[in-house]
């Protein structure tokens, strides 16, 4: 802003007020958010991290979601209900047809039932074999209010995209909704690319974390036939997983290749994106799932590298139950006027590149392309008179996350050559978002209405993680069994319920650490295996540990890479004992947990040096190095350090309206 970089932001400072925003402990996207929309801190929303655990089987789980299984339609009586229907509508049909042929009465009923009994049988079998008597569904754990549900309760208008935690979308008084981070992609993930490569040789270094399907294909040229495996297959018993078909033909002189796909075919040369592909994912006959996504071709020569963004929900065609907007027929009714969209919570492709598959103008290409998508639909949501509209963009965390290296000269992953062509990225990305508030000042200013403009936490660097799990295990906390050898973590065996833990020997452990930051004791009478009795050993060792890990050191750099280590008690009013961390770590500048200790794993070194492109990062800091922003285009009265959970009560006093409950927040006059 001061360098005239920012002109939008500028303004709105100079002209109302601009405070650095306090986040949550700990400051990540879903903790934050859910303090945002609520007005509570984590421990009364119950969202404390990304993930949480099971304390009688230690298993890792959303922590947001809960995934339940729900009757299709009417479950098992969908048979009879069927076979009753078809019964009573062929014999009233026949009865009626059989009537005016003056059929005597005796034969008319014996015909008529006859039939109806065949029909109703039909029916019956075709049921019990083409519709399935479950689906999987979702509960959101989010607990409190939500600001738009309390002003839709006193009769005010409003919409509100792309929020956090806000899947699956529920309708409430005066509003619109279309749901954010949380959302799925096809194959109920957070999102699983596809990577189709023709090379024998190919293997994908390192943990790969955040899985990437990858296809090997038959040939480097000619016509290849080949398929994309989509959603896991949660109605019938077979088969595991549905796919589609997909044949590439690489061109005579394999400058370009051909993808056919459904009935259309698209043409790609190398570094170029599809436009949308269609998916039809056919569980049988009756049901099927549609899906949208994009290529990329990286290579056509010689060999061929073909990449698969993860697969959206079609808007157009929602599944039943699968509810992304409130009311569920405003997402198909955006599509049909803006257009298809990604309708995945994390919409900007990340994956390709922080593991190894793409370069910065592949990513960026997509960021731009998703963000003028959603552009588009922002000015039309602009011009609503509805009393509360809110908006989020997630563009600009997306790219800190992975070109953070680039305005870090430090940083192990600097390279100064791609410095020289993307250093300038993180600003672009905030000038883009420069743009959109100058959008919104206009429209504020043209109604007279109040504007906030925040981010639910800030960024810092990566250099190098810290696997917590190797610290207590080399500090006697966590002990393991000889002889077994534990697999990496990875998202995957997270969804499919892999072995985790399985080196570990509870009956001598009294800590472990799961998730980004989270540590917990194992404790009698909670976790199934718990050794630490509840009282006075429970409390000390929470000091002990408390202390010891403050004064961690890190040999290479002499630096203390824990900042703070909260005890759930000081930082929460209320929560639940059974579920929320008894101890939360926060890192210093230039750390962060590790992936595979927010994961369940152990390594064997204390440190990592971060080489990766996911290199700036906010998760497990400490709050105060990552604060966010907030902007107000009215002049505050007080010094006072704007807290995330001030939102919620100054967005109600604005409305006119108090919180429907005593919040963890304060107006900000």
């Amino acid at each position: 802003m001061n360098e005239g970089k920012l002109p939008n932001l500028a303004k709105l400072r100079a002209e109302g007020t601009y405070r650095p925003l306090r986040p949550t402990v700990p400051p990540q996207t879903p903790v934050s958010w859910s303090t945002f929309s609520t007005g509570l801190d984590p421990g009364r929303t119950g969202i404390f991290d990304f993930l949480r655990r099971d304390p009688k089987t230690y298993l890792p789980e959303f922590a947001a979601f809960d995934e339940t299984v729900e009757p299709f339609f009417y479950g098992d009586r969908n048979k009879l209900i069927a076979a009753g229907a078809v019964f009573a509508l062929t014999l009233l049909i026949a009865i009626t047809a059989l009537w005016w042929t003056r059929t005597r009465r005796v034969v008319l009923v014996g015909v008529a039932s006859s039939l109806a009994l065949v029909a109703g049988f039909g029916a019956y079998r075709w049921v019990e074999k083409n519709l399935p008597l479950t689906r999987p569904g979702v509960v959101n754990r989010r607990e409190g209010i939500p600001m738009w549900e309390v002003a839709g309760k006193a009769g005010l208008k409003s919409q509100v995209v792309h929020v956090p935690v806000t899947f699956p979308a529920k309708d409430y008084p005066g509003g619109h909704m279309l749901a954010g981070l949380g959302v799925p992609d096809i194959s109920a993930r957070v999102g699983k690319p596809f990577y189709f490569t023709s090379e024998l040789d190919f293997h994908k270094g390192g943990a790969n974390e955040f899985s990437i399907e990858v296809v090997q294909l038959e040939d480097n040229r000619g016509v290849i036939e080949t398929k994309v495996v989509g959603p896991p297959n949660k109605l019938f018993k077979d088969p595991p997983f549905i796919s589609q078909p997909m044949t590439i033909t690489v061109r005579d002189d394999r400058q370009s290749i051909e993808i056919k796909l459904g009935g259309r075919t698209f043409a790609l040369r190398p570094g170029q994106w599809s436009d949308w592909a269609e998916f039809t994912f056919a569980f049988n006959s009756v049901i099927k799932l549609k899906g949208l996504s994009r290529f990329y071709l990286m290579q056509s020569q010689p060999e061929v590298k073909l990449y698969l963004s993860p697969i959206n929900f079609d808007p157009r065609e929602l599944p039943p139950g699968f509810d992304i907007s409130a009311p569920s027929d405003w997402a198909p009714e955006l599509a049909k006027k803006h257009g298809p969209y990604k309708t995945m919570g994390w919409a900007i492709d990340t994956w390709a590149i922080s593991e190894g598959f793409a370069n910065e103008q592949m990513f960026w290409d997509d960021m731009t392309w998703t963000v003028t998508q959603y552009r588009k639909m922002f000015r039309d949501f602009l011009k609503t008179d509805d009393a509360l509209f809110i908006q989020c963009f997630e563009f600009p965390d997306r790219v800190g996350h992975v070109l953070w290296r680039l305005v870090d000269p430090e940083h192990p992953a600097y390279d100064a050559a791609l410095a020289a062509k993307w250093g300038d990225g993180l600003l672009r990305s905030y000038q883009l978002m420069d743009e959109i508030v100058g959008e919104a000042m206009v429209a504020a200013s043209s109604k007279k209405a109040a504007l906030i403009v925040m981010s639910d936490h800030g960024f810092s660097t990566w250099r190098k993680s810290v696997n917590y799990n190797t610290w207590l295990v080399q500090n006697g906390y966590l002990a393991l069994k000889s002889g077994v050898e534990a697999k990496p973590r990875t998202v995957e065996i997270l969804f499919d319920q892999g072995q985790f833990w399985e080196n570990v020997d509870w009956s001598k452990s009294r800590a472990y650490a799961l998730g980004l930051g989270d540590l917990y004791i194992n404790l009698a009478g909670r976790e199934a295996q718990g050794t630490v009795q509840p009282g006075q050993e429970y409390e000390s060792l929470k000091a002990e540990l408390k202390q010891r890990l403050e004064a961690m050191v890190d040999p290479e750099t002499n630096q203390r890479p824990v900042s703070r280590v909260f005890i759930r008690e000081q930082i929460y009013k209320k929560f639940d004992p059974n579920v929320i961390p008894d101890l939360f770590i926060t890192n210093s500048e230039g750390y962060r947990v590790s992936w595979q200790t927010s994961l369940g794993g152990i390594q064997k070194e204390l440190f990592e040096t971060n080489k990766r492109t996911w290199s700036g990062d906010h998760c497990s800091l400490d709050p105060d190095i990552v604060k966010g922003i907030f902007f107000y285009n009215r002049k505050m009265t007080t010094d006072h350090a704007p807290y995330i959970a001030d939102i919620y009560p100054t967005v109600l006093d604005l409305l006119g309206l108090k919180p429907p409950y005593e919040v963890d927040g304060v107006v900000l006059r």
